[in-house]
């Protein structure tokens, strides 16, 4: 495990305390089902690849309309949108390919079942990998 870019990620969150953790276990999740994933902070988010970017979490600075501003923001890139009432918006960025915007739970144990099929389809979908 790559405990400096763990160290990254959470500096990266540091204007969203509360934010803090549930990006670390979603990090921690995703290295432990998936050790050879590499986490890249960069200015705007925190993504997970392997080899390709599957999914991203940002910080969003603005309230989003309708609901309050979450902690998180995961994007999962997947071959098509989502039907939970975490998805905020889901785009299709490219023909056959969509950035599902999820609000993050604060607390880790609020988690959806099926959060880590999703991130698991996406990395199939993204990486080739299962």
């Amino acid at each position: 495990m790559d405990l400096e870019a763990l160290r990254l990620a959470e500096a990266f969150f540091a204007r969203k305390p509360e934010a803090l953790p549930s990006v670390r276990a979603f990090l921690l999740g995703a290295l432990e089902r998936w050790p050879e994933v590499e986490i890249v902070t960069q200015k705007s988010q925190v993504g997970l690849r392997d080899p390709r970017p599957f999914c991203a979490l940002t910080a969003p600075g603005k309230h989003v309309k309708g609901r309050p501003t979450p902690g998180a923001l995961l994007s999962l890139f997947l071959p098509r949108p989502l039907e939970t009432e975490l998805l905020i918006l889901a785009v299709e960025a490219y023909p056959g390919r969509f950035t599902n915007h999820l609000a993050l739970p604060a607390d880790p144990a609020e988690f959806p079942a099926d959060l880590w099929a999703w991130t698991g389809e996406a990395r199939r979908f993204r990486c080739g990998k299962n």
